[in-house]
């Protein structure tokens, strides 16, 4: 009897925490192309941030705050209205109020660059030229855990597909240079990023992300 309870009660526990995890990011996209569906608007991109290591302090009486287990992210949709542009937060918990941009700048930006953000790719972080010894290519790349990651799933019309990149790989050091560095930041979907992060942590800074109620 005490054997059958002891397993009965890791079912339960390794159920719960398989919830607990579950990454709802598909959902959370299926749910934003659909508002984007509902109002006829094709041209949009989403943008997921992952920051690894993050010492967050939570006050459980804020609205706005996602305690739930796993790997805390955010996702922010783009997109145009018109002559309005949007942004939409979302994490792990769910949605935010939409707010409008006071400029249409980042949308007109995706649109003129949208060729070049399916064929450019980020480079890894290479230290130095690969060499080739007895019949065998030897790479050098650097690496690093935990570092912010930055995924993007884009559409235009009937065109979609998705992207993603290490922040690490943006990075230089005086001793041990990134030979992708300076083509790495020059890429039209670093300079997306850079535009996007600025944006959102201006509305952080303004408190402006609110969760839907």
């Amino acid at each position: 009897m005490r054997k059958s309870l002891i397993i009965i009660i890791l079912l339960i526990l390794n159920l719960s925490f398989g919830q607990e995890k579950a990454d709802p990011t598909e959902s959370l996209i299926a749910e934003f192309k659909s508002e984007m569906q509902k109002d006829n608007i094709s041209d949009f991109f989403i943008l997921k941030q992952i920051r690894y290591g993050t010492i967050r302090i939570i006050d459980l009486k804020d609205p706005n705050i996602c305690n739930k287990n796993g790997h805390y992210f955010t996702m922010y949709g783009f997109w145009k209205s018109g002559n309005n542009t949007w942004i939409k937060k979302y994490d792990n918990c769910g949605g935010f109020n939409s707010i409008k941009l006071s400029e249409s700048k980042i949308m007109d930006f995706y649109k003129s660059n949208f060729t070049k953000l399916k064929n450019q790719e980020v480079q890894e972080f290479k230290i130095k030229p690969d060499s080739i010894a007895n019949g065998k290519t030897y790479l050098f790349y650097s690496t690093k855990s935990h570092s912010p990651l930055r995924y993007y799933w884009f559409y235009q019309g009937p065109i979609e597909f998705d992207k993603n990149f290490d922040k690490y790989n943006l990075k230089t050091k005086p001793y041990s240079k990134n030979m992708n560095h300076e083509s790495n930041n020059n890429l039209v979907i670093v300079k997306l990023n850079v535009m996007c992060e600025e944006i959102i942590d201006n509305f952080y800074e303004k408190k402006l992300f609110n969760r839907s109620k």
